[in-house]
């Protein structure tokens, strides 16, 4: 049985973390088939959008299988393999964020550690009632080491995000709603339906305004404003001539949907 199932329906694929015995624990076979299957869908011209999410019903992931990481410092690594081993990780999670199509977490139960880590880096994050978040490394001795620790603090401000990580506390859904960890809150059982209704309808906007839109919104939070506004006319330069924005113009003006190529 795959650590990751992927099921892809028309332009939406849905990628599930799959040891629901273990919480969705991530391991490194996990990791190295999400990277592969994010570089796949980076490359499908038909594939619009990905919704991420946890086998079962108790976990969208714990987090890195703590027995991995045990195994990880018996064997006592030196600083350099330390140091390969985390950006390897990391530029696994940065490849999801940097992704050129929308992501969304559909989170139901445990979203805590690593998993966390990897909802922070989807565009958007749909969670059910029962979801519960939090960052526990401080109470084993550690930080959140793939990128959570920026990413949250970006997200929510650097004293929400110490708040989070000095004490290791787990959040409810509500809270998390309340900071803009989620972007939406459902009731048990219908994040994945919601996540997969919201990837289908994104999937159906131009391909290439959501590329640059994301582009803009991500770069733009560390660039000054003027750099950022000339980002917006990198886009505007790219998509004024494009098939997809005459192909929207003229759906818009026949009262019809319409058929985005990607061009």
């Amino acid at each position: 049985m795959s650590e990751l199932a992927v099921l892809r329906e028309g332009g939406v694929a849905v990628f599930t973390f799959n040891r629901p015995e273990k919480r969705n624990a991530l391991t490194p076979a996990m990791l190295e088939q999400f990277e592969a299957e994010l570089q796949r869908a980076a490359d499908d011209p038909v594939l619009r959008a990905i919704v991420l999410t946890g086998a079962g019903n108790k976990s969208f992931s714990a987090g890195m299988d703590l027995g991995v990481l045990f195994e990880h410092l018996a064997s006592q690594p030196s600083g350099e393999k330390i140091r390969r081993v985390q950006r390897r990780l990391q530029a696994i999670i940065s490849l999801l964020e940097e992704l050129e199509k929308p992501t969304i977490a559909a989170i139901g139960g445990a979203c805590v550690g690593g998993g966390l880590e990897i909802a922070l880096a989807c565009d958007l994050r749909v969670a059910s009632s029962d979801a519960k978040f939090g960052f526990p490394e401080a109470k084993i001795g550690m930080i959140p080491d793939l990128g959570g620790t920026t990413r949250l603090a970006r997200l929510v401000g650097p004293s929400v995000a110490k708040e989070w990580i000095f004490t290791g506390r787990t959040y409810a859904s509500v809270r998390a709603l309340e900071l803009g960890v989620i972007t939406e809150l459902v009731v048990p059982g219908d994040a994945l339906t919601r996540a997969r209704a919201l990837a289908i309808e994104l999937s159906r906007n131009a391909p290439m305004a959501i590329a640059w839109a994301k582009r803009v919104i991500d770069r733009g939070l560390t660039m000054p404003a003027r750099e950022s506004f000339e980002l917006e006319c990198d886009a505007m330069t790219e998509m004024l001539p494009s098939q997809d924005l005459k192909e929207g113009v003229s759906a818009f003006l026949e009262k019809r949907e319409p058929k985005f190529t990607g061009r």
